[in-house]
């Protein structure tokens, strides 16, 4: 356990009950001081529309909740490592932290797809850079992923 454990955990959560619904499981939170201010889920199936990951739902939502200064002080929790599209809107929604669970390359892994490039690598190009750590509770992130996805035994 880790000092983001709880939070992620939630996240790891949501992502499940996303799945349940039909949804592509992943999610993403908000978080203030250890407070949950906004939950999102993936609904790119339900929305047909590509772009709803739930990090881009948490970030719309969050923009017309909060102020640039506000978001600042944020961090975003998902249940797996934003994607560059994700990574891109995170950079400018002014969010400054990121903690995410299942790594692109596990979930590359066991979806066979992904654009190879971490979040890492787009936060360290970005000015200022956003603070990522992860990936943490990748074992419980990826069981999830791993029932949803057919993969070889």
């Amino acid at each position: 356990m880790n000092e983001y454990s709880s939070l992620l955990l939630r996240s790891i959560e949501l992502a499940r009950q996303e799945a349940n619904q039909g949804q592509l499981p992943f999610s993403a939170l908000l978080a203030r001081e250890g407070q949950v201010l906004i939950e999102a889920g993936n609904t790119s199936k339900a929305d047909a529309d590509v772009t709803r990951h739930a990090v881009m739902n948490l970030i719309t939502k969050a923009y017309q909740q909060f102020s640039l200064s506000e978001l600042k002080q944020c961090t975003l929790f998902a249940s797996s490592e934003p994607c560059a599209m994700c990574s891109g809107a995170i950079y400018w929604a002014g969010i400054s932290r990121v903690v995410f669970a299942c790594s692109g390359k596990v979930l590359q892994q066991v979806t066979g797809e992904s654009i190879s490039v971490s979040c890492r690598d787009i936060f360290n190009h970005c000015h200022p850079t956003i603070e990522s750590i992860g990936p943490l509770e990748e074992e419980l992130a990826s069981e999830l992923i791993m029932e949803f996805w057919p993969h070889p035994s």
